[in-house]
C-alpha cells in the first residue's frame, strides 16, 4: 500500500542509484512502477544471485535492495512481524541500513529500528511524524502520524479514509484476507443475509459492515502521489460498490513529512556500517 511513497522519493532523488527487486509473488506492483517511470532495476533471485549494494567507481551512486512482502499479512499482524523480522535478519550481510516502508498494522508497540537496535542488527528507519512518533498504518502514513489521525477521526466521524493507493488497490486490499472473509461468508444462510439485510456477494458484505460501523461517506485525501490518471474513476467506482458518496477533505491533511524524511534517513545511513 505504500510502494507509491517509494516512487515518488526515487522519482524525487536525482542521484544515481542501482534498483535490485526480488523475485518474489508480490513485486508485480512495483516492477510495473518502475518500468512505467522509466527506472531501471534487476531482478534478482534471493536463493540463486549474489544480492549486495554497489558502489560505482566515482563513489557517488548508491544501491537499493527492494524486498516486497505479501499484502495479506496487515490482516495478520503476528505473522507480519515474524515475516518482516526474519527479512531483515536475512538482508545483513548485504544491506548497510533498512527501510521499512510498512506499518505496524496492530502492532502497536513495534518500533522496528529500535529492535534492530537492540538486536544488533544494521540501522532501521520507518515513518515516523515530526515528532518522531511512528505512524501506524498507511493512512497515519499519509498525514503524517498518530495525533493528527486521532484530528481527522473526530471531524470525520463516519468516513472511509481513502488515498490514491486504497482507491487503485482497492480489490487487492479487499481481498487480502480472501480466505478468511469468504469463510464468514459461506457461513451465511439465505436466511441469516435476509434477517440481517446482507446482499449477495463479496461487495454486499462489505456494504453491510460498513452501514453497521455508521460509515456514511468516503473521505478523499489527496497525497498528489500514486496513479494520477485513474484516482478519481477508481475513487468514483469504490463509492458506487460501497453505496458511500465523497467527501474531499481540506488542503492540509495529506502530507508526504514521514515520506520524505524515511527516504532521507535511509540515505543518510548508507556506509555507517563500514
Amino acid at each position: 500500500m505504500v510502494d507509491d511513497n517509494l516512487m515518488y522519493s526515487l522519482k524525487k532523488d536525482p542521484e544515481e542509484k542501482h534498483i535490485f527487486v526480488v523475485k518474489a509473488l508480490n513485486n508485480g506492483s512495483i516492477k510495473a512502477k518502475l518500468d512505467k517511470a522509466g527506472i531501471p532495476y534487476e531482478e534478482v533471485d534471493w536463493d540463486k544471485d549474489v544480492v549486495c549494494y554497489h558502489r560505482g567507481p566515482d563513489g557517488k551512486d548508491f544501491g537499493i535492495l527492494i524486498y516486497c512482502i505479501d499484502l495479506g499479512l496487515h490482516s495478520k499482524p503476528k505473522e507480519l512481524k515474524v515475516v518482516v523480522e526474519g527479512i531483515a535478519k536475512k538482508m545483513q550481510p548485504y544491506v548497510d541500513a533498512i527501510g521499512f516502508y510498512l506499518g505496524t498494522c496492530g502492532n502497536f508497540e513495534w518500533n522496528i529500528p529500535k529492535w534492530c537496535e537492540q538486536e544488533g542488527l544494521k540501522p532501521g528507519a520507518m515513518f515516523c511524524d515530526k515528532n518522531g512518533e511512528l505512524c501506524h498504518d498507511c493512512v497515519g502514513i499519509n498525514i503524517a502520524g498518530g495525533p493528527k489521525y486521532l484530528e481527522l477521526e473526530k471531524k470525520y466521524a463516519g468516513h472511509l479514509f481513502m488515498f490514491p493507493a486504497m482507491a487503485t488497490n482497492y480489490d487487492e486490499f479487499m481481498n487480502a484476507d480472501q480466505a478468511e472473509a469468504k469463510a464468514t461468508e459461506e457461513s451465511l444462510t439465505d436466511e441469516m443475509r435476509e434477517a440481517l439485510g446482507i446482499e449477495p456477494g463479496r461487495d454486499g458484505y462489505m456494504r453491510w459492515l460498513l452501514q453497521m460501523g455508521g460509515y456514511q461517506y468516503i473521505l478523499k485525501l489527496d497525497t498528489g502521489i500514486g496513479d494520477r490518471e485513474n484516482f478519481e474513476p477508481d475513487l468514483q467506482k469504490v463509492a458506487e460498490r460501497t453505496h458511500l458518496d465523497i467527501k474531499v477533505a481540506e488542503d492540509g491533511w495529506a502530507d508526504l513529512q514521514p515520506t520524505d524524511d524515511l527516504y532521507s534517513k535511509c540515505k543518510s545511513m548508507l556506509g555507517a556500517s563500514e
